[in-house]
């Protein structure tokens, strides 16, 4: 479907004759009033076509406030309704940058994920590529360099594909500090100046400085200093009229530069000027560093007064950048619910529109309420802090040395007896099974001895099987690795797989397997682990049972919750056998064919019931049979 775009041009036509004339130079070198104009002419257009052009240009004035967040998910939705896969993908790719600038990654590398899938689709090569240099930009954020590359050589071709110098310029600017974080400084320096050339000659002032910038301070890394202050000092000009935040990164490197080159006191001015930047537009991120470097300055040259005032000054600025940095997560995850809702509500969009205002209020008073209960909770519990500090410091860390003891004395008792069971109970039926392949080498095993001895060989690898995977489940748990994910499934249909299943083990010895299980029950619990509840004691009952006794698995149901049980009619246990079940050591005794156990079974079995929110117990006497219950919630 072919879609039309409203020019940037029209839209400040249709602004001038909104406006007064003698206005309009105004409106034209001011965000604000820019902004204003085309909200004006979003809410005033009639066709959704309308809204949509209004609405991107919006979003592009007011790209990095925090007020554009609230408008792309509406600009994605016309865009998607209308069909227009281009600004589809474009707002995508923008909101995946504002929630990357609050650190938000997982969220945006989701939105450019989508944009991609959108743009491959369509076969739109500029909008690939920008999504592929964000998803490269996200990787490289994430420490994994080159994977990072391999995204950024993809969009590379597809701005080459269609000769698009502006992508590629953005491209070069963001693969150059991948190449140099991986050691290539030749060609991320051969790389970023590609971008300045492709910028020098659009004459874009702006993105000319940065990339000039991003040289100098990949210069910087690699131990040149003597060309790089003019492209720094630019940058600073720059930011002074237009981009305060830019001209405290610049002052940033600027102290770093002439304390590399011994120049202090210019260190010291700059650093000074970074200061009172910083109170007109504060940069914690950059004044951490600049910081860092004076207090580290100060300490070399034995100045102990001016160290510790920068030292004072860098603590101040983490925990505002900290507070700053869970503020913004904090409203990063008030965000995504608000899009969530967008996208759920669509068709009641302008009262949607008034509820997220009015919760955005809410969330920020809720907020703010909360930082100045937690300021002053701080001031008062510090002063009090300070007294008991020694004392509740000293008795942490016995405490903790204490448990790390106690831990390690567990685990090495946990591991000597995992390492008793691999040297004797998965060896004898590996050492079977060598045995009969040496004899079968050597022709001294008949026809009929090999066949008598395949039901034994096959029983032993079965309990093997079995007790290989209550292994891996119990290594997993005690790495607290098991994840759970319920799920609605059918009951009966689980135990009549794990009685057929066992009906062919090594363990089956003619017994009566009855499922009473009521057809129709469906029960929403971690499936996996229930299937290995089940199997294990299952397998229990049939270790402990002769020919022809009953098993049965039956189900009781309450209030709240169902109750399993696992009956059989085997030898049973005493009350001090019964005692030592599901307790925190391995326990074990040998089955009527004397199948041999390790008592992890049952281990697991209680470690998987309590992470499906249940408990597990058994019942038993002498002669008469066991039963095993556990219960599960009902959904």
């Amino acid at each position: 479907m072919k879609t039309y775009h409203l020019p940037p041009l029209i839209v400040f036509i249709f602004i001038f004759l909104l406006f007064p004339k003698g206005s309009f130079g105004n409106i034209l070198n001011d965000k604000i009033n820019v902004a204003d104009s085309l909200l004006f002419l979003y809410q005033d257009a009639e066709s959704d076509r309308e809204k949509l052009n209004f609405l991107s240009e919006l979003v592009k004035v007011i790209h990095y406030s925090d007020s554009a967040q609230k408008y792309y998910p509406e600009a994605i939705r016309l865009a998607h309704k209308l069909q227009d896969h281009e600004l589809e993908a474009q707002n995508l790719n923008r909101l995946g940058v504002y929630y990357r600038n609050m650190n938000l990654q997982e969220e945006a590398l989701k939105l450019y994920e989508e944009a991609l899938e959108i743009s491959e689709k369509n076969n739109n090569p500029v909008q690939i590529g920008h999504s592929l240099n964000n998803i490269g930009q996200i990787y490289f954020y994430k420490d994994l360099f080159e994977e990072s590359l391999e995204y950024y050589k993809a969009a590379e071709s597809q701005f080459l594909k269609v000769g698009n110098k502006e992508g590629l310029a953005y491209n070069y600017t963001g693969m150059s500090p991948v190449l140099g974080a991986l050691g290539k400084n030749k060609e991320a320096l051969d790389i970023i100046n590609k971008a300045i050339e492709i910028r020098q000659e659009q004459g874009n002032e702006r993105q000319l400085l940065v990339s000039k910038f991003n040289r100098s301070v990949l210069l910087m890394s690699m131990g040149e200093f003597n060309s790089v202050e003019d492209d720094i000092k630019n940058l600073y000009q720059y930011g002074l009229t237009y981009d305060i935040i830019r001209a405290i990164h610049a002052l940033e490197k600027l102290v770093e530069l002439n304390i590399a080159t011994r120049n202090v006191n210019q260190a010291i001015k700059y650093a000074e000027e970074a200061k009172i930047l910083h109170q007109q537009r504060p940069n914690s991120e950059s004044m951490i560093e600049i910081y860092e470097m004076m207090y580290q300055l100060y300490f070399d040259r034995g100045n102990t007064t001016e160290s510790k005032k920068y030292l004072a000054l860098l603590d101040q600025e983490k925990e505002i950048l900290s507070a700053e940095r869970i503020k913004n997560y904090l409203a990063g995850l008030t965000i995504k619910k608000q899009k969530d809702e967008i996208a759920a509500l669509s068709r009641e969009n302008e009262l949607m529109q008034a509820n997220q205002k009015f919760k955005m209020y809410i969330t920020f008073a809720l907020m703010l309420l909360a930082f100045s209960l937690f300021i002053a909770f701080s001031i008062y519990y510090r002063s009090y802090k300070k007294e008991i500090h020694n004392i509740r410091v000293l008795k942490e860390k016995q405490n903790q040395i204490e448990c790390q003891a106690a831990e390690l004395n567990r685990l090495n008792i946990e591991k000597d007896k995992i390492f008793s069971i691999l040297a004797h109970d998965l060896k004898a039926p590996l050492d079977s099974l060598w045995g009969m392949v040496k004899l079968m080498n050597e022709d001294n095993l008949s026809q009929e001895e090999f066949e008598s001895y395949l039901p034994i060989l096959s029983q032993n690898l079965g309990n093997n099987s079995m007790l290989l995977e209550n292994l891996l489940i119990w290594s997993r748990s005690q790495m607290r690795g098991m994840n759970t994910e319920f799920s609605k499934f059918n009951l009966f249909k689980v135990v009549e797989q794990s009685l057929s299943f066992l009906s062919g083990s090594g363990y089956y010895k003619g017994q009566i397997l009855e499922n009473y299980i009521p057809k129709s029950i469906e029960i929403e619990a971690e499936k996996t682990m229930l299937e290995i509840v089940i199997r294990n004691l299952l397998t229990n009952a049939l270790k402990f049972t002769n020919a022809n006794d009953k098993i049965t698995v039956a189900l009781e149901e309450e209030e709240n919750f169902y109750t399993i049980s696992i009956s059989d009619q085997g030898i049973g246990m005493t009350e001090a056998g019964l005692s030592k079940l599901f307790g925190n050591d391995f326990y074990s005794t040998s089955g009527t064919h004397q199948e041999k156990g390790t008592g992890l079974g049952l281990l697991i079995s209680k470690e998987l019931v309590k992470k499906n929110k249940g408990e597990i117990w058994a019942k038993s006497q002498i002669g008469s049979g066991s039963t095993f219950c556990f219960t599960l919630p009902k959904s």
